[in-house]
C-alpha cells in the first residue's frame, strides 16, 4: 500500500479511506480495467468468425494492462468474465452451422475460455516472450480449427 500511495502522491492513511485493504485496492483495479475495456458487442460482428477475431484481440490487449494486478493478488485464475462471452459465441457458431458436430455449444464454451484464459496468455506471452500480434493471430487460428467445421 506504501508504494501505492507513494505512486499516487498520497498518504497511506488517504489510501486506506478509500481501500481498507489491498485486496479491495486490487479489486477496483481489476474493475476499473474492466470499465476502461468493455466486453465487445460481439453481436455486431459480421460472423462468428469475426466475433472471435474481436473477442481475442480484446484479451490481447487487457492482459498486459490487468497482469500485474493479478500477480500482485498471487492469483492466476484467469477473468471468469469472459465466460458469457465464449457461451454467446459458442451460441453464435452453432446458429450459423459453423459449430463443430462433435461439439456442443456448452464444450466449445469451454474450450473457447480456456484458450482465452489468463494462464494461457501468460504462459505464452510473458513466459515465452510471444507478442500481442502473435498471440492474436495464434489464438484465434486455434480456437477457430478447434470449434468449427
Amino acid at each position: 500500500m506504501a508504494d501505492v500511495a507513494r505512486a499516487a502522491g498520497l498518504s497511506r492513511q488517504a489510501i486506506y479511506l478509500h481501500f481498507p485493504d489491498r485486496k479491495t485496492l486490487l479489486i477496483a483495479l481489476l474493475l476499473r480495467a474492466r470499465e476502461d475495456h468493455p466486453s465487445p458487442k460481439l453481436e455486431n460482428a459480421p460472423s462468428a468468425r469475426a466475433a472471435l477475431g474481436t473477442l481475442v484481440a480484446r484479451f490481447a490487449e487487457i492482459y498486459p494492462k490487468v497482469w500485474p494486478v493479478v500477480r500482485a493478488q498471487e492469483s492466476e485464475t484467469g477473468d471468469r468474465s469472459v465466460a458469457p462471452d465464449c457461451r454467446a459465441l459458442a451460441e453464435r457458431f452453432r446458429s450459423e452451422g459453423a459449430l463443430a458436430p462433435h461439439l456442443s455449444p456448452a464444450a466449445a464454451a469451454d474450450l473457447l475460455s480456456t484458450l482465452l484464459s489468463l494462464a494461457v496468455w501468460k504462459e505464452l506471452v510473458m513466459v515465452r516472450g510471444w507478442d500481442g500480434a502473435r498471440y492474436k493471430s495464434h489464438i484465434v487460428f486455434l480456437a477457430a480449427g478447434a470449434l468449427t467445421r
